[in-house]
């Protein structure tokens, strides 16, 4: 059973990239029509299927809908461990990667999830840089010639 989504707002983080590979199109239709956690629901078979380095790219952008999806359904601390993971997981694919500017998509997610880094406490912040930098230690990945701002 699907979770419930809230009401679009009008707004995206990041908008969709005008040409996608084919089997991206329904996560960028359901991204434009604000389904976050659907979105989430259409990369997970393709993501399994995959190999690296696009397995990596696609978690990202999954890790990236639930942040999104999180922070709209008011779980501050959630969004902010799903950014996270988002953030770096995507960096190495800087600044485009399959017709998406990850920098951009990344800026957007940022930017979009910023008012919920501000409800942490301390405590919460400390796990996330706990987290980050387990996630980096783990994910140790770089492509050739991509830096992220």
């Amino acid at each position: 059973m699907p979770l419930p989504e809230s009401p679009p707002r009008g707004l995206l983080p990041c908008p969709p990239p005008l040409e996608c590979p084919a089997d991206m199109g329904e996560f960028w239709q359901l991204w434009r029509a604000e389904q976050f956690w659907a979105c989430h629901e259409a990369l997970e078979e393709i993501w399994l299927d995959a190999s690296q380095p696009r397995k990596r790219f696609l978690n990202g952008l999954i890790h990236g809908a639930a942040a999104t999806f999180q922070w709209r359904r008011g779980n501050a601390v959630g969004a902010a461990r799903q950014l996270v993971r988002a953030q770096v997981k995507l960096e190495p694919f800087c600044p485009v990667y399959e017709k998406l500017d990850v920098s951009r998509f990344l800026a957007g997610l940022q930017s979009e999830i910023a008012p919920a880094l501000l409800q942490l406490t301390d405590k919460q912040r400390a796990a996330l840089r706990e987290l980050e930098t387990r996630l980096r230690l783990e994910l140790p990945f770089t492509l050739p010639n991509t830096s992220c701002p």
